[in-house]
């Protein structure tokens, strides 16, 4: 009985070798909370030299490991990349399954949101958004929550944070993406930075749910509320400096953390 066990877990230490040397070299694995138990982008590829996290290497595949231990993977063709450093995994439509969620890019007609999920047994792609139409434009997700509190997940992303910054909503649900709201005037990434995460979801003071996220100088934070289908900013604090590390929650939930420069700062929230 001990031949096969310890052929088992060689199979699995060689599985796990390989899917490591395929990531990402400034990757992030993410865990899950369902189905899906890791998440993370792998075949480096330097296909599309568009460069705006600092590096022009993107990620030519998606692999996952699922809760009952297979890994899956979905190699792109030629004309996309993955223009990202994590696969993102969240329950979008609340059926207890994990779904995925990635910016998809095309080499000529640029970034796109895509959903990911496992079904039947195989990682396919369940929905994206349209591309933006053009090459080097790009989109950086931001948060996914219920933003005005009717029970469904809203997933945000700013279109083009260095141009047009279009804060933008949609909802999946039966395997489609629907637009919900774009505003203009809001940027979570400064062009060639690694740093993606200067979003929170936050409780107001008045108890609101509130996406904070920065304005376009990166010295400002905004929260906005989604009300009646639309976005209205009810606040806008000065952050101290320009943000130049990820935005977090503190432990209560009552400030927002992040540094401007080499100073630490910790901000109430309104």
């Amino acid at each position: 009985m001990r031949r096969p066990l310890l052929a088992a877990f060689a199979a699995l230490a060689m599985l796990a070798q390989a899917g490591a040397q395929e990531r990402l070299p400034d990757g992030i694995v993410n865990i899950g909370n369902n189905d899906i138990a890791e998440a993370w982008l792998t075949r480096p590829t330097d296909r599309y030299a568009h460069g705006i996290l600092g590096d022009a290497i993107e990620a030519g595949g998606l692999m996952v490991r699922t809760r009952d231990g297979k890994t899956l993977r979905i190699v792109l063709p030629e004309q996309f990349v993955f223009e990202d450093r994590q696969a993102r995994i969240h329950d979008l439509d609340g059926d207890g399954r994990d779904e995925i969620i990635v910016v998809l890019t095309s080499v000529t007609e640029g970034g796109a949101l895509a959903v990911y999920g496992v079904r039947d047994g195989k990682l396919v792609k369940l929905a994206q958004t349209p591309h933006i139409g053009r090459s080097n434009r790009w989109i950086n997700p931001a948060e996914f929550a219920d933003l005005d509190g009717d029970g469904r997940i809203e997933i945000t992303a700013v279109w083009k944070p260095h141009l047009a910054r279009e804060l933008q909503a949609w909802r999946y649900a039966n395997g489609k993406l629907t637009h919900v709201t774009t505003i203009e005037g809001y940027s979570n990434h400064e062009i060639g930075s690694r740093v993606q995460d200067l979003t929170e979801v936050v409780k107001l003071s008045d108890g609101r749910t509130a996406l904070a996220i920065p304005t376009p100088g990166y010295d400002e934070i905004a929260f906005m509320i989604l009300k009646d289908g639309r976005f209205s900013e009810v606040a806008r604090v000065p952050a101290g400096g320009k943000i130049t590390s990820p935005v977090t929650l503190n432990e209560r939930g009552r400030r927002l953390e992040f540094a401007t420069g080499q100073k630490k700062r910790s901000l109430a929230i309104p």
